[in-house]
Order: structure tokens, then sequence, then C-alpha cells
């Protein structure tokens, strides 16, 4: 039903952006504007994600426990998020803990899973968190995980909250989403295949074991937020096109 109106916007444009390469070229939407599509990756302001206070963080290492291995997920609880994947890569990932934060109509589903593979201990769904929660379990887990399976996840801006912490992230290479894409061009962490469990779970352990790799991602994540992912070269990104497009160009 939108698909003429789409197509006429789309006609009446002199430029269009798109978040990513892979998206664009996986767009059938975007496939007879291609000449006027222009790259430009969303953007995060490191300055709205504040440092969490030792309450939120004292909330946080009690969700961890004693675990020597900390991985997070966040994400709405729905199909294409690819958590079931988590789950099981879980099993292979001993001395671990992994928290799956958010809602959805799949947790009842998720929480059966986890039952099932005897994961109750080390696999937790805490459901919604206050911000100020949320950004203290990024700031002490080990690691953010990202097992979406269909493009849907167009982007993956947890990526990019992912990088003001300093984190290294492991993702699925999905066909034409930006998730893949942003991990590659910052360098900070690892790419799976979808829906692949024992991948996730090598991919994982190889991070688990590695704590300077992890720091050396994180870093490097940290870099790409400042210089490519932050909300001011992306800014000076789309107010150049902007003065393109009103210049006639």
């Amino acid at each position: 039903f939108y698909r003429p109106l789409e197509q006429r916007l789309l006609a009446a444009s002199r430029a269009v952006i798109a978040t990513s390469p892979p998206y664009l070229d996986a767009s059938p939407a975007l496939a007879a504007w291609r000449a006027r599509c222009r790259i430009i990756p969303l953007g995060l302001d490191p300055a709205r994600i504040p440092e969490p206070e030792p309450a939120a963080r004292s909330r946080a290492a009690a969700r961890w426990g004693d675990a020597g291995f900390r991985v997070l997920a966040i994400g709405r609880l729905t199909y294409y998020k690819g958590h079931e994947t988590l789950i099981q890569a879980a099993v292979d990932v001993p001395d671990s803990r992994v928290l799956i934060v958010g809602t959805g109509e799949r947790r009842a589903r998720l929480a059966a899973r986890i039952q099932a593979l005897g994961m109750g201990e080390r696999v937790g769904l805490p459901g919604f968190q206050p911000e100020a929660d949320l950004n203290a379990l990024l700031a002490s887990c080990d690691v953010l995980c990202l097992p979406s399976l269909e493009r849907t996840e167009a982007f993956g801006l947890v990526l990019l909250e992912a990088m003001r912490f300093g984190k290294p992230v492991v993702v699925s290479a999905i066909p034409g989403s930006g998730a893949g894409w942003v991990t590659q061009q910052a360098g900070h962490g690892r790419w799976v295949p979808v829906g692949d469990p024992a991948a996730l779970a090598a991919a994982l352990r190889e991070l688990q074991r590695d704590p300077a790799r992890r720091r050396a991602l994180g870093q490097a994540g940290a870099t790409a937020l400042r210089e490519q992912f932050g909300i001011e070269p992306v800014a000076a990104a789309v107010t150049a096109l902007y003065q393109q497009v009103l210049a006639g160009g």
C-alpha cells in the first residue's frame, strides 16, 4: 500500500541518506535511486551517556554475580533478535554469565529454553532496566553480543553504545544489515554466521581467554566513536550533504 507513496517521495528527492553500504545494496526500494544515495552512518553523542553512579554499579555487580566472563545482550525479546542462538551458545562458554536485557513477546519462550538447557544459573532475563542501570551493565560487561537474525536489525545503535564504554562486540554477519559493517569499520569485535550457536560460542570463548584482546578491541571502538560514529563527524557529513544539495550539486 505504501510503496507508490514511498517511490514518489524518493523520485522527488535530491539526495537520500542510507546508514550503511550493505543496507543500501540490499534495499529494493532504493535500487532505482542509487545515484542520489549517500552513506552516512547513525551517530551517538557520548556525552548523553554518563558514567554510572556507584548505586547503579552495585546493582549491576549483583546481577553479574561472581561469573568470570560477563556477556550482555540488549534488545526487544522478539523473533529477529536471535536470543535463542545466544542462549544455546552459552552452554559452551563455561564460567560465564549472560544477561539478555529487554521485554517482549518471546520472554516466556526464552525462559523455557533457559530452563530446558539447565542454564538458569548462568543466563538471566532481567527485563526492562532504567537507563542508569542499563549503562552500568554496559560499563561492567566484558562483551556485548548482538546475535540478530535478519536485516530488520538495520544498523545496531547499541554497538555505538558499546563503543562509548570501550567494550568489544560479537555480532551476527547479517546479509544486508549495517551491523556487521559497523563492526568491521570500527574494528571493535568479531562477526559470526547468522544463527550459528557453535560459531558464536567459539568467538565468545576466544575473547574470554584473551583479556588483552578485549581491551584492544574496546579501545578501537572508542576511537571509532570519536572519529567516525560520534555525533560531531556524522553531523558534519549531514551538513555537507545539505550544503551540496542547496548549492545545486
